[in-house]
C-alpha cells in the first residue's frame, strides 16, 4: 500500500532498525532537510537486497528452508524501501541546505514532458574529470550532411556538479542554425535568490517545453 501520511514514512523507517544515518532521523519523526542521503540509502539497501536475493536463487538447494526465510526477508526489504523511497521522491527538500544536484529537478521536469536531455561540455576541457556546463533539451547529432537541429541549451552559473544551495538561477537559449535565441533567464540571474529555486527551475522546464513545441 502507498505511504501517504509522515506517520507511516516513520513506520516504514523503523522497519529497517538503523541507528544512524537519515534512515534513523526518519524513524524518530524527523523529516530530513535534504533528502539526498536519504534517497541513496534507500536505493542501496533495494540494490543489495535484490542482489543477495538473485544469490539465493541460484543455491542448489532451492528448498532450503533457511533459504526460504532470507528470500522472504529480503522481498521484504525490497518492498518497504521502494514504498518509502516512492513517499520521499514527493517531498521537497529545502532548497537553503539542499545538497541534491541542482539539474536533478529540471532534468526530470522535461523528461516528464518526453523531451530528451543531454549533458553539455565546454568544448576545450578534454580532461577526464570534466565536469557538465550545460544541458541540452531536444538534440540530436546533425545530419552527415547539412545544419544541426535546433534545441535549447541551458547554462548553468559554474557546472553541472553543483548543489541546489548554491544554485543561482537559469538561462535558457534557443540554438538554430548557430543563432541563439532567448527562451527563458531566471530573475536576478546570475544571482537568483535559491529560495525561488523551485518555482523558477518549473518556469524554466515550462518555457523549454514550449518552445520545442513550437519547432
Amino acid at each position: 500500500m502507498p505511504i501517504t501520511t509522515l506517520d507511516r514514512a516513520v513506520e516504514a523507517a523503523r522497519f529497517f532498525g538503523e541507528h544512524t544515518g537519515p534512515l534513523a532521523a526518519l524513524a524518530t519523526g524527523t523529516v530530513p532537510r535534504c533528502l539526498g542521503r536519504l534517497r541513496i540509502r534507500l536505493t542501496d539497501l533495494r540494490t543489495d537486497a535484490l542482489a543477495t536475493s538473485a544469490m539465493l536463487g541460484l543455491s542448489d538447494d532451492p528448498d532450503d528452508p533457511l533459504e526460504e526465510l532470507g528470500r522472504q526477508e529480503l522481498a521484504e526489504i525490497t518492498s518497504h524501501a521502494a514504498d518509502l523511497n516512492a513517499w520521499v521522491q514527493t517531498q521537497q527538500c529545502q532548497a537553503d541546505v539542499c545538497e541534491c544536484r541542482a539539474d536533478r529537478l529540471l532534468r526530470a521536469l522535461l523528461e516528464d514532458e518526453l523531451i530528451d536531455v543531454q549533458s553539455g561540455y565546454r568544448p576545450a576541457d578534454r580532461s577526464r574529470q570534466r565536469r557538465p556546463v550545460s544541458l541540452m533539451a531536444g538534440y540530436s547529432a546533425p545530419p552527415t550532411r547539412g545544419e544541426r537541429p535546433p534545441y535549447v541549451l541551458i547554462d548553468y552559473r559554474n557546472n553541472i556538479a553543483h548543489a541546489v544551495r548554491l544554485h543561482r538561477g537559469w538561462r535558457a537559449r534557443l540554438i538554430t542554425g548557430g543563432v541563439a535565441t532567448p527562451v527563458y533567464t531566471s530573475p536576478s540571474y546570475p544571482e537568483t535568490p535559491v529560495s525561488r529555486y523551485y518555482s523558477d527551475t518549473r518556469a524554466c522546464a515550462g518555457a523549454v517545453a514550449a518552445a520545442l513545441e513550437q519547432l
